[in-house]
């Protein structure tokens, strides 16, 4: 276990295997020391949605930190698939958050903190990242937050 890892653990963080079985796309993209990373939301390591909801509506600001939270979690397993070690995380670059939100739900940034703090609090420096949040009216099966993310791989 790496450091990246254990860092996470002390979270109480675990990362589990993926089930890559019957997918037509990619969860990510190498080109040369960059990582393009697809749009993850709030699933478990089996793709079931851990919340589902609009923001503002359906959900509290607190739950959107925390499917925020749950994203950067499920997003850590499909590094860690594709790469091996997260250690090899050289840093993180640019992370788009969007938010299913409604009502008088406007604070996205607040929220889109729950991602960037499991980041920033797994990988120090190397975790800080440019970053928009935004919201939208729908989002796939109803999750409550959709993140992709570019980061650079060591040399």
């Amino acid at each position: 276990m790496g450091t990246a890892e254990q860092k996470l653990a002390s979270m109480g963080i675990k990362i589990d295997a993926i089930d890559r079985t019957g997918k037509g796309t990619l969860a990510c993209r190498k080109y040369k020391n960059l990582l393009f990373i697809s749009g993850h939301g709030p699933f478990d390591m089996g793709d079931k949605p851990l919340m589902q909801g609009t923001v503002g509506v359906d959900l509290t600001p607190e739950q959107g930190y925390e499917a925020g939270r749950l994203t950067a979690v499920r997003m850590l397993a499909t590094i860690k698939d594709a790469i091996g070690d997260l250690d090899e995380i050289d840093y993180f670059v640019k992370g788009l958050v969007i938010f299913n939100s409604g009502g008088k739900f406007y604070d996205m940034p607040a929220q889109a903190n729950g991602f960037s703090d499991v980041i920033t609090m797994t990988f120090g420096q190397r975790g800080r990242h440019a970053r928009a949040a935004m919201g939208c009216g729908t989002q796939p099966r109803n999750v409550p937050v959709i993140v992709d993310m570019v980061l650079k791989l060591k040399d």
